[in-house]
């Protein structure tokens, strides 16, 4: 199973891909954890894309392809989250999947209003020490640090208003068109993103049984 999640931000999609690794015993490829240790790390890459990624901008396609392509294992079983995020990644992702003999088995498109997606950004909380995200309120951190998720758990530096709104802007004008791209394919299943945590996995996993079946 090759599994990809769109979404807007906030709303949900490293949260159901953290559920849903766990549950399925998948390897999780998040782009945006990827660029965020990075840039935690003070690397070379990470130094040259923190201006953009703070201000809620896209970071630039050769990078994101740069560090999300090594994890895509042929043989393995991944859910990617937080890339394509544009036509010219899907048709990246595409070739680069194509020249190792596999495709995508299903694309999940998480779905929610503007407003309540900026809404729940404000309680949005990540992990440093795992880079997994929470929500203070729908999906609260550990309260006790443990060996699972020892934290601390903070708010992301892209989370102020004005990038949340400029990270909507972008995804209506780049991403938002790729759920018709993979329509197209027939690999598409769209999911309510409003329902509590579980009834949104539920549903994904729903979606997953006939790709999983095969």
């Amino acid at each position: 199973m090759k599994v990809l999640l769109l979404g807007p931000p906030g709303s949900g999609k490293s949260t159901q891909a953290q559920r849903l690794s766990r549950k399925l015993s998948y390897f999780q490829v998040s782009t945006g954890n990827l660029i965020r240790a990075h840039i935690q790390s003070d690397t070379e890459l990470g130094r040259s894309i923190k201006g953009r990624h703070d201000r809620g901008e896209l970071v630039p396609d050769d990078v994101i392809l740069e560090i999300t392509l090594p994890n895509l294992e042929p043989a393995g079983r991944w859910i990617l989250d937080g890339f394509p995020r544009n036509q010219a990644q899907a048709r990246a992702l595409h070739e680069a999947l194509e020249k190792r003999g596999i495709s995508l088995s299903r694309v999940i498109a998480l779905e929610a209003p503007d407003g309540e997606l900026i809404e729940r950004i404000k309680g949005r909380r990540q992990s440093l020490a795992t880079g997994w995200t929470y929500h203070l309120e729908h999906d609260p951190p550990p309260k006790k640090r443990d060996d699972l998720d020892a934290g601390p758990f903070v708010p992301r530096e892209d989370d102020t208003a004005e990038a949340v709104r400029r990270q909507l802007e972008i995804y209506h004008q780049e991403v938002e068109p790729l759920k018709q791209h993979y329509e197209k394919q027939g690999i598409l299943t769209v999911v309510d993103a409003r329902k509590p945590i579980p009834e949104v996995t539920e549903d994904i996993l729903q979606a997953l049984r006939p790709a999983r079946a095969d």
